[in-house]
């Protein structure tokens, strides 16, 4: 076998195991349901040892700027560093293989993709051989000479031949990031591991054609007190447009609000094309904001979501969204961590957001990649800001036998990566142990299929409150459902899992791997979070997660509330808030409900209660803001639960979390409740 098919291979087959599951040994199931998935067995990488010359050098990449969905020539110059590399080591660069750019290739010079690589020594023999759907390209070292310091090679992704062959150029990501990597690795001497550079040629993919403002407001707010309203210029793909600029933004509060707000509004260059607007509401009710631009540039006007503006003194409840799990280019996403935080803050206005990078997937794993998950660490303290922009840190422990969960954590001083590569933490109840007294929640998501669905055999209800049941994978609530993830099964769903008895709530959030938190991109919407909290601070929103006190939508803001009101009889008395547990006395107790919602760009088609899985009954809307009303009179059984589902006629989906009742044993016996989880969020 040759030097270079020998690379091939071992790299082929070690990317491969790192992502999912290599040809592999069964581990029993992890429960009575049957396994879809074989046990992941990763390469036994204590096998390779990197030696001093391996990931030694450097490279630059030209040009530093380029434009989104384009095509493109980029030139990348890697420089041999002080150890040289031997006849039989090389040089292996990664394109992205997710998000748009055109595979490398190295057979067909006249089509799309077509990457060369030469060499400043002469006399010395290159084999290059390409992956590309993974995106590799490898050059190796066949001699007659090693090459030594500062000798370089010449990787051309797109290479035209100067123009002979345009349809041999690249093609760029179709989302916009700074930071992008042709990602560089160096076998030195020859023994088939590869090591990355110690720092890597990054530039920058570039969005210019402004399409649509976007524009979204709190959701509450209080007469008289002000807030912001963000608008945001995007392309087509909902990437930030940097470099727009308006001086005529018209601002229009719909249905005739008494709004004090600047009739027109400025986007200037150092507002890197998004700003937040003051406004203030005079007259309780509920508004939305539209803004156009004036200046004939083509560019489409935006509406906000819905403020439901109230009378009164202080909120109880404040209700915040947010998007639970965000990947960057540390592992598989566009983006890097602080380009997406500031996206999530400053473009969707997320109150809430948390960076998950994978903790054993991608060209440089987060748990072998120390200097990054630092700066993650530090660059979440140094965003979040109470009362304005809660960041969690956090990471994804990417199982593929159990399921994938992400694992947050309040204070970055206790957040260590417990890898699904670590032999110590490769099952849920190994990690849930590691974890120890920290104060973090674990969160299983696209739980009914996708990747790989989650096993429920195994759950905690100290770390793991709440199930993400929306995002861009689809819904992971039953069989069936219009949106549905892909490839589901039954006992991954949520409802499997509420049917075992976890008293689990219902959120969504993105896996978003495009840099758009909280928005996702066209055709494929983002799930959201809409949190109840307390207050805008970490403590608060790990609060509210256990205390299920949240909700899931398919992206869409519309405002749900779904209680039980007075459920000890006394009028006047506490409500029960979603996510409750109620525990009724005496004979078979009257169960009430109230459903209530603003809805968000479209109207409300229809409201269901579901109890134990089970539609019981659905009432037809078509009004922006809607509230039934339902008692349930039927006899009882200790745990029943009921959950609100809302449609809305734009297709959109909210789904409140369960209230869990419990009925007494007996009959007889005084009426009353006790209740945990806390009042309902009326106001």
């Amino acid at each position: 076998m040759s030097d270079g098919a020998r690379h091939f291979l071992i790299f082929s087959l070690a990317f491969a195991g790192s992502a999912c599951a290599q040809q592999a040994t069964r581990e029993p199931p992890p429960s009575d349901e049957p396994d879809p998935a074989p046990r992941l067995v990763l390469p036994d990488e204590s096998r390779f040892k990197a030696s001093p010359a391996d990931g030694g050098g450097w490279a630059t990449i030209e040009p530093s700027v380029v434009d989104v969905s384009s095509r493109v020539t980029m030139r990348c110059t890697y420089t041999v560093g002080e150890a040289g590399i031997a006849v039989g080591g090389g040089v292996r660069l990664s394109i992205s293989k997710f998000w748009g750019w055109a595979p490398p290739q190295t057979s067909d010079a006249t089509a799309t993709g077509y990457t060369t690589v030469t060499c400043s020594k002469a006399g010395v023999e290159l084999e290059v051989r390409d992956l590309p759907r993974d995106g590799f390209v490898f050059a190796v070292v066949k001699g007659p000479e090693a090459l030594s310091p500062g000798d370089r090679l010449t990787f051309i992704y797109g290479d035209t031949g100067g123009g002979r062959n345009p349809q041999a150029a690249g093609f760029s990501d179709r989302y916009a990031e700074r930071g992008e990597r042709f990602f560089i690795k160096v076998d030195g001497d020859g023994d088939g591991f590869f090591t990355p550079l110690a720092k890597q040629a990054v530039f920058e993919v570039r969005a210019t054609q402004a399409r649509h403002l976007i524009v979204f407001a709190p959701s509450q707010a209080l007469v008289g007190e002000a807030f912001e309203v963000t608008i945001a210029a995007v392309d087509r793909a909902f990437n930030l447009v940097e470099s727009y600029r308006s001086e005529d933004l018209h601002l229009v509060a719909t249905g005739g609000a008494d709004v004090d707000a600047p009739a027109r509004a400025t986007i200037r260059p150092d507002d890197r094309g998004a700003v937040r607007i003051p406004v203030t509401v005079r007259a309780p009710g509920i508004i939305r904001l539209r803004v156009e631009d004036g200046s004939g540039e083509g560019v489409a006007g935006g509406v906000s979501n819905p403020v439901l503006v109230e009378t009164g003194g202080k909120r109880t409840f404040h209700l915040a969204w947010g998007d639970l799990q965000i990947h960057t280019n540390a592992s598989d996403g566009s983006g890097s961590a602080e380009d997406v935080y500031r996206y999530a803050r400053d473009v969707a206005r997320l109150d809430v957001a948390a960076v998950t990078d994978h903790d054993h997937w991608g060209y440089q794993p987060l748990d072998d990649d120390a200097p990054v998950w630092k700066a993650q660490l530090d660059l979440n303290r140094r965003l979040y800001r109470p009362g304005r922009f809660v960041t969690f840190p956090g990471y994804e422990w990417t199982n593929w036998t159990h399921g994938h969960r992400h694992v947050l954590f309040s204070r970055e001083e206790e957040a260590v990566i417990f890898s699904v590569a670590d032999a110590g933490s490769d099952h849920p109840l190994e990690l849930w142990e590691r974890l120890g007294e920290r104060d973090c929640v674990t969160i299983s998501h696209h739980c009914g299929g996708g990747p790989i669905p989650t096993f429920w055999k195994y759950w905690n209800a100290r770390y793991e409150p709440v199930v993400e049941m929306a995002s861009v994978h689809g819904v992971s609530e039953m069989l069936g459902h219009p949106r549905c993830i892909y490839s589901p099964v039954e006992f991954g769903m949520a409802q499997a899992a509420l049917a075992r008895g976890h008293r689990l709530g219902l959120i969504g959030s993105g896996d978003t791997h495009d840099g758009h938190p909280g928005l996702g991109s066209p055709g494929q919407r983002a799930g959201l979070a809409g949190i109840w909290t307390k207050a805008l601070t970490r403590e608060a929103v790990l609060e509210a997660l256990r205390a299920r006190r949240v909700y899931a939508t398919t992206g869409c803001r519309g405002i749900l509330r779904f209680f039980m009101p007075s459920p000890d009889g006394v009028p006047g008395g506490r409500s029960a808030a979603m996510g409750s547990v109620v525990a009724l006395s005496g004979h078979n107790p009257v169960r009430r409900f109230t459903v209530s919602v603003v809805a968000d760009a479209a109207p409300v088609r229809s409201i269901t209660i579901v109890k134990n899985n089970d539609p019981v009954v659905t009432f037809a809307c078509g009004g922006f803001v809607e509230s039934v009303d339902w008692v349930d009179d039927a006899p009882g059984r200790h745990g029943d639960y009921y959950y609100a589902r809302v449609v809305q006629e734009d297709g959109e989906w909210m789904w409140s979390s369960p209230i869990w009742v419990e009925m007494p044993e007996r009959s007889g016996g005084p009426s009353g409740a006790a209740l945990e989880g806390g009042s309902a969020p009326d106001r």
